[in-house]
């Protein structure tokens, strides 16, 4: 019984093999299939409304190539001059519109033969990308001393740099190019006056193969000039409280000497806010706030609140601020400018967190 249980096993053996040449034959009934080497290490580089594609071909015996897109309703023929047994190549295809391709790169060799199917995505920019491009944002613009200082805000993660475009004291147009890491800008060729713009433009790179950069429209920088400050000819001052026994009032405050100071109420139940009231007589144009803190430096002050008003009756507030605790007089830069004719500085802590302190000086101008 067992020998006839081999006998039909290899008789099933014998008819599938049969079967499998039967098959193989199939596929190869018009010759061996041969395939030329597919193209390797395919890259993608994003330009604007073009594209390029980079690749190495090591078959030594590849000729041309074809690549097709848009489900091969577009195609470009290839043909590929060897330096080098294994060689790269690359290709711009272009004018090309702003979205997402899928590519198809096929090779032959100098026989015909086929390479089996590359694929590669990749992305091209355009209009619609461009429009959708931010210039970076400034913070201020300060000249002073004959140097402009640009300090910049955070730059969107695409940024590569900035470009900034002036003429200098010649008359020379200049173009500086910026890096984005950078925070601040001094430039010293530029002369700050009414007919000299000065503007910038932001470089996006939006993939780090990028072939192409992109810029949006030149802007205009608006530079604010050296402070001018306003004469307090003319100007009143009120506290709501100051150091009665030593006699160091509100007026010391803008009497134009650092030496005399506002010095806030000392008695036991005084405590922040100290408010210190100016009347400058008429509405005048304000751009920032002077201040001079007490020398030496003892407790200077920190917090304030600064509120601007047209009648003394209807106050409006401006913001909270931090004073520093230095020695140099602080120039303190409004957002906008404001008209107004009194304004209140409503000093609400100091550095020693204690609950009085002293104002040498403040004052206003404009740029």
């Amino acid at each position: 019984m067992k020998l006839y249980h081999l006998y039909i096993l290899l008789l099933v053996g014998l008819l599938a093999c049969s079967k499998m040449n039967d098959t193989y034959k199939d596929f190869i009934k018009n010759g061996e299939i041969v395939y030329a080497g597919s193209v390797d290490s395919v890259k993608s580089w994003p330009g604007n409304n073009r594209l390029q594609l980079s690749w190495l071909l090591k078959d030594p015996t590849v000729t041309r190539g074809k690549i097709y897109w848009n489900n091969k309703n577009d195609s470009m023929d290839l043909e590929f001059k060897r330096q080098y047994e294994i060689d790269s190549f690359k290709v711009i295809l272009s004018p090309m519109k702003e979205g997402v391709y899928s590519f198809d790169i096929y090779t032959y060799d100098g026989k015909g033969n086929k390479s089996i199917k590359v694929s590669k995505t990749g992305q091209v920019y355009g209009e619609r990308y461009i429009s959708s491009l931010l210039p970076r944002p400034i913070r201020s613009a300060l000249y002073l001393n004959g140097t402009l200082t640009i300090t910049w805000g955070t730059p969107d993660t695409q940024v590569s740099g900035t470009e900034v475009k002036f003429k200098d004291r010649g008359g020379i147009e200049q173009l500086l190019t910026i890096p984005a890491e950078a925070n601040t800008t001094t430039i010293t060729q530029y002369e700050y006056k009414d007919d000299n713009p000065i503007a910038y433009t932001t470089i996006y790179k939006p993939d780090s193969n990028a072939i192409d950069e992109f810029k949006t429209d030149f802007e205009e920088i608006v530079v604010k000039g050296p402070p001018l400050e306003y004469a307090k000819t003319g100007w009143t001052a009120t506290a709501s409280d100051f150091d009665e026994p030593s006699g160091r009032g509100p007026a010391n405050a803008i009497d134009n000497n650092i030496n005399t100071v506002w010095h806030m109420s000392k008695v036991a139940n005084s405590n922040y806010p100290h408010t210190l009231k100016v009347d400058m007589g008429v509405e005048n144009l304000v751009t920032g706030f002077t201040f001079n803190q007490r020398l030496p430096l003892d407790g200077a002050v920190k917090l304030i609140e600064i509120e601007i008003s047209n009648d003394n009756q209807t106050w409006r507030s401006l913001g909270a601020f931090t004073l520093l605790s230095i020695n140099d007089k602080q120039f303190l830069d409004l957002t906008e400018a404001e008209t107004f004719r009194s304004f209140k500085i409503i000093v609400r802590s100091d550095y020693k967190n204690s609950t009085y302190t002293a104002l040498a000086e403040v004052g206003v101008y404009k740029r």
